[in-house]
């Protein structure tokens, strides 16, 4: 099953939203009331020229602490893969954004890939006539794998613990560095969901083939990774040994997804206890049935907003 790159950013920065701008945008988020964002139905315009439709991945309109009306729209657009008309793209986008809100306009990309640029894309658009610069156009460009993790290692934000999965690395290093960013992640004092977003993106972008599960498993038996082998019992050892006794590949994976659904709905059914009291046998079972790690990340994310369980429309 090909991972939904998009679905997972965009889950990480709406729960994570603050974090992410405290770390890329700090100047930017100094002015921002986080009490008071919005996150948008998916933004759409029409390329005329093209007749098609396009979506952008993520509009957020943001309060400002001086308590003034205007508000900034933040436009987080998330690449894989190269595009040679990407910053022309973003122009467009703006403008569009523009003519629909009137307002300031922060503009972002971040570039989710694997590869390693030699040649890197231009965070600018200008429209120009021979010298003469009629229009510039900057954005914000962030490309995770050109970032070093130990540029943040200092840093107690949560979301950078999760995203050194992805910034760059040797090889050599997956097993030892899976194993701290969850000693990280676990040792930041946030909520069960909000934690288990964090640990569900490292594990996702940071796969251990089998001679690196091993030697995962006897890394975090070491005292300072009590926490990590705690959490791999309950979180992700059923895979990991239903995939050695088969001595395959796809069998760890599939276990590894089957104790991540079962970590899910532990996590969900703690929460739900944990506000409104010990759980009915039937909402118990109706939990025990769901199949669909998008349905429980989504049913953890609203057991913080509901006021009732029937609410959850179990």
């Amino acid at each position: 099953m090909p991972i939904d790159h998009d679905q997972i950013f965009k889950t990480l920065l709406k729960s994570f939203f603050r974090e992410f701008m405290e770390l890329f945008l700090p100047k930017e988020a100094v002015l921002i009331e986080f009490s008071k964002i919005e996150f948008l139905e998916q933004e759409a315009f029409t390329d005329v020229a093209g007749g098609k439709r396009k979506a952008m991945d993520l509009v957020v309109q943001v309060g400002l602490k001086d308590g003034s009306e205007e508000f900034i729209l933040v436009h987080t657009e998330f690449q894989a893969k190269r595009d040679p008309d990407f910053s022309k793209r973003m122009y467009e986008y703006f403008c569009q954004l523009y003519l629909r809100y009137k307002k300031p306009i922060v503009p972002i990309v971040i570039f989710t890939d694997d590869a390693r640029w030699k040649k890197p894309v231009a965070d600018t658009f200008d429209i120009r006539l021979g010298d003469q610069i009629y229009m510039h156009f900057k954005y914000h460009l962030i490309k995770l794998k050109h970032l070093d993790y130990q540029q943040f290692l200092k840093s107690n934000n949560p979301l950078a613990f999760a995203l050194m999965a992805k910034m760059n690395y040797k090889r050599s290093q997956r097993v030892r560095l899976k194993a701290d960013f969850l000693r990280w992640i676990l040792g930041v004092p946030i909520n069960p969901a909000r934690q288990s977003l964090l640990i569900d993106f490292v594990e996702t972008y940071i796969a251990l083939n089998r001679k690196e599960v091993v030697e995962f498993e006897n890394l975090v038996q070491k005292s300072e990774y009590k926490e990590v082998e705690k959490m791999v019992t309950t979180y992700e050892k059923r895979g990991i040994e239903k995939g050695i006794e088969k001595g395959i590949e796809k069998g760890i994976e599939k276990g590894i997804e089957k104790g991540m659904l079962d970590a899910k709905r532990e996590t969900l059914i703690h929460l739900l206890e944990k506000r409104f009291g010990k759980l009915k046998k039937a909402s118990t079972n109706k939990i025990q049935r769901i199949r669909s790690a998008k349905r429980l990340e989504s049913l953890i994310l609203d057991v913080l907003d509901v006021e009732s369980i029937e609410q959850l429309n179990l």
